[in-house]
């Protein structure tokens, strides 16, 4: 009898932590979509409201019964953001931009967490702060910081209409950076808890890390995008992009290779082949519509969450440490950014000095850092000022660089000037690609026999010749002159890029040589005043 009742009891235990856990998460996602709709009126960074409400529900003692653990936030949150971000990524962007980006997410790294590390041990030295940090502490710290986490930034750049190529190089290098981050991480970590330490054999586990990963995201990668050749059921692929990334990670954290290379390997195949090419139209208005629902929950939960997790009277009393982390990740960010520019820029990668600029400030941190500092031994003796500062200088980076960020584009003058004239270019341009696409359509399923059909295409060419015909009757208007002008300039942008494409094809097909390539772009770069 005794037993049955300790039975029950626990049985009701933990009954009980489960509703609290399910009502915790309700709280959250209720307390994240009020915030939402404030944040849109007012005309704050999502994120950013949500930390600082998180801020201040921690202050005010309220703390729903749920923590940001580190399993959480590895094994949930992060696959789930990855694949969301990786499966709209275009890519013959990344190809385009593939320099940049691995200039940005490997080198860039290193560059960020040594930068971090000297200057923050430099400035410990110069004012007698963090007498409890050696240089290997230092170094820990900087390989925690080192990623970046644009998700508020990526959002705010599109809503202001900021050139593609900005947003496209951000959120690429955050893409691929988490996974260098990681095994840099790992490797430090090892130099200070593990006995014996071989620098050519971390080496060797880096490289067997990353490639183990990317070799495995784009296997299961492939398999999903073939199998859904065969899919008729939007809800049984929504099911397969799910195993793909969460099963991409799972299967490379379970032979010990990067889980999120794997899972943005994966992403990247299923957005550009099994997406485009695999999925039917309503299959992937469904994918995509599941995905940014899944992308917004999580976001929303982790910024939510991390403000609850942070104990404000800490930071207060640590503030002199987080505010010089804080400067040293901010240099060490323009040292990773402006440092590799002039050699990007003889691979034909040239980068406007703006847009740099933009790159520089938008590198925020954010998750992965927290899931780095969270993961760390309990047997280390700093944990939990490096916990402490590692909050801290997250809070500063969405917080400050996400604010001001509205700010250093109209500084800039890189807000594109959304006149009643550009929209209804820029709208009529969109109506006239939807036509395109309806019609291409048509044509693949050759139903040109069926009843009506010649109907149905009589109405797209309809729509076309009256959207055609409106922008002709608008052609001597001042305001439509000068926005024409403009958008002209967007489209030559991107014939450019195209160019330097097709270079860098004559160049691997030995049509012309490698001093030609770069000829032939910087001559193409000075012609269009690009920088």
């Amino acid at each position: 009898m005794e037993h049955f009742s300790s039975t029950l009891i626990a049985n009701s235990f933990i009954q009980t932590n489960e509703l609290a856990t399910i009502e915790a998460f309700v709280v959250l996602i209720m307390s994240a979509t009020i915030v939402g709709i404030v944040a849109h009126k007012i005309k704050i960074p999502y994120t950013v409201s949500l930390l600082l409400v998180g801020l201040l529900l921690s202050a005010l003692g309220i703390n729903p019964h749920v923590k940001l653990t580190h399993d959480l936030l590895m094994m949930v949150f992060l696959p789930a953001l990855l694949f969301e971000a990786a499966i709209h990524f275009p890519a013959n962007e990344l190809k385009q931009y593939a320099p940049t980006i691995a200039t940005l997410a490997a080198p860039g790294v290193l560059l960020t967490a040594f930068g971090t590390a000297f200057v923050l041990n430099f400035g410990f030295t110069t004012f007698g702060l963090g007498q409890d940090f050696g240089f290997s502490h230092v170094l820990l710290f900087g390989t925690i910081i080192a990623a970046t986490d644009p998700i508020s930034v990526i959002n705010l750049l599109r809503s202001f209409g900021v050139n593609k190529k900005i947003s496209l190089l951000i959120e690429g290098e955050s893409l691929f950076n988490d996974g260098t981050a990681i095994v840099l991480f790992t490797v430090v970590l090892e130099s200070i808890t593990a006995q014996h330490f071989s620098l050519s054999n971390s080496i060797k586990n880096f490289f067997f890390v990353a490639v183990g990963g990317i070799i495995i995201g784009t296997f299961l990668g492939l398999f999903a995008s073939l199998i859904a050749n065969f899919l008729e059921d939007h809800l049984i692929s929504i099911a397969l992009t799910t195993v793909t990334a969460y099963g991409s990670y799972l299967i490379a954290h379970k032979i010990e290779v990067s889980g999120v290379l794997a899972t943005v390997a994966a992403g990247l195949f299923v957005g550009n082949m099994g997406k485009k090419n695999s999925m039917k139209p309503t299959t992937r208005i469904a994918v995509i519509a599941f995905w940014e629902y899944i992308a917004f929950f999580v976001s929303s939960i982790v910024f939510l969450m991390m403000g609850l997790e942070i104990n404000p009277s800490l930071l207060i009393k640590h503030l002199d440490l987080i505010f010089l982390a804080f400067f040293a990740v901010l240099t060490s960010r323009a040292i990773s950014v402006y440092l590799p520019l002039p050699i990007l820029k003889k691979f034909g990668q040239i980068i406007p000095l703006k847009n740099a600029t933009i790159m520089w400030w938008g590198g925020l941190r954010g998750a992965l850092s927290m899931v780095l500092v969270l993961s760390l031994p309990d047997n280390l003796p700093i944990k939990k000022l490096l916990i402490t500062i590692t909050f801290g200088v997250v809070v500063l980076s969405i917080v400050v660089q996400g604010v001001l960020m509205g700010q250093l584009l109209r500084i800039l003058n890189l807000i594109s000037n959304r006149t009643t004239a550009m929209s209804f270019i820029s709208k009529s341009l969109a109506k006239l690609r939807a036509i395109k696409s309806q019609q291409k359509e048509l044509k693949k399923i050759n139903i040109d026999k069926l009843p009506g059909i010649q109907i149905l295409k009589t109405k797209l060419k309809i729509q076309k010749a009256k959207i055609l015909k409106s922008l002709k009757n608008k052609r001597n208007n001042y305001n439509f002159i000068n926005a024409s002008k403009k958008k002209i300039q967007d489209i030559e942008e991107q014939l450019i890029n195209i160019t330097i494409d097709s270079y860098r094809e004559s160049y691997k097909n030995n049509i012309i040589i490698e001093k030609e390539t770069i000829d032939l772009i910087s001559e193409l770069h000075y012609k269009k005043n690009i920088y």
